[in-house]
């Protein structure tokens, strides 16, 4: 009984001294431009559009699509040269003509409803694989998916690579990857490296769990900026591009005057397979 009397005293206490809540009022940021670019080489560049939304609002899937900014004005000018971007679907963005080649500085230009946003950005030294090969490795109960992949690192700088796996899917839709026609495209995994994680030369055999043993795949290589590194460590996870467009950018790295995201010209190494084959 005494030991119950004690532990009513402590518990009306503790009550008692708990801090009563306070309303606390907070304005959702404004929303502005963001925006995503994927360069193709020898082919074509799409800039994505989309406004900016507060983690406070909320957002569904079925309000996604208010977010995919139509009407805009795109331009990008590649070493002097000036190109007008053309609406493919409500948010995405082409040129109807290459415009990464071997260029090497790019500004972007881009206005709605009177927001205006500007960035710019180059071209780093293209990197190519040593060694790309597949291998499939077939058990009684499980196929497993490995590539073998290599590269040289450029000497006497800081550099910064990234190697995306693409297998090509059936789900159709947009998605500003075109490897496998439009829509086709599944990212199925990101690496990001920095050159002071091996020495000299990357070489490793890398087992992929998302890779199956009759996707056809696309994997790409590419020398990119610090920058652009710091940016991607935070969005490795995001996926699809749809899903990378689906996340608040208020506190992630940005090269955009007065918007989000990041304008990017990487000139990637890219090599096909069919793993079928295997």
């Amino acid at each position: 009984m005494k030991n119950l009397f004690y532990f009513l005293v402590f518990s009306f206490a503790m009550f008692s001294c708990r801090p009563k809540p306070i309303d606390i009022n907070v304005d959702s940021a404004p929303s502005k431009l963001v925006v995503f670019s994927h360069a193709i080489p020898n082919n074509v560049m799409i800039i994505s559009l989309t406004k900016s939304f507060s983690a406070l609002d909320g957002l569904t899937e079925a309000q996604f699509a208010d977010l995919l900014v139509s009407d805009a004005f795109v331009q990008v000018k590649v070493d002097g040269i000036v190109y007008d971007f053309y609406e493919l679907t409500p948010g995405f963005y082409a040129s109807f003509t290459s415009v990464i080649s071997d260029a090497k500085e790019f500004e972007l230009i881009a206005s709605h409803d009177g927001e205006t946003i500007t960035s710019n950005t180059s071209t780093s030294t293209k990197v190519n694989f040593k060694t790309f090969q597949p291998i499939v490795e077939k058990t009684i109960s499980d196929t497993n998916v490995f590539l073998q992949l290599a590269f040289d690192d450029i000497p006497n700088q800081q550099n910064y690579y990234m190697i995306n796996v693409y297998r090509k899917n059936a789900s159709g839709g947009v998605d500003g990857v075109n490897y496998f026609n439009n829509g086709n495209n599944t990212l199925a995994e990101t690496i990001l490296l920095s050159d002071l994680e091996f020495n000299g030369t990357y070489d490793k055999t890398i087992k992929f769990d998302n890779l199956y043993h009759l996707d056809s795949i696309a994997v790409t290589l590419s020398n990119i900026s610090k920058e652009y590194y710091n940016y991607l460590t935070i969005r490795t996870q995001s996926g699809s591009l749809f899903n990378q467009l689906n996340l608040e950018p208020l506190n992630y790295p940005t090269n955009i005057e007065n918007g989000y995201g990041f304008f990017n010209a990487h000139i990637p190494d890219v090599k096909f397979d069919d793993l079928g084959q295997y």
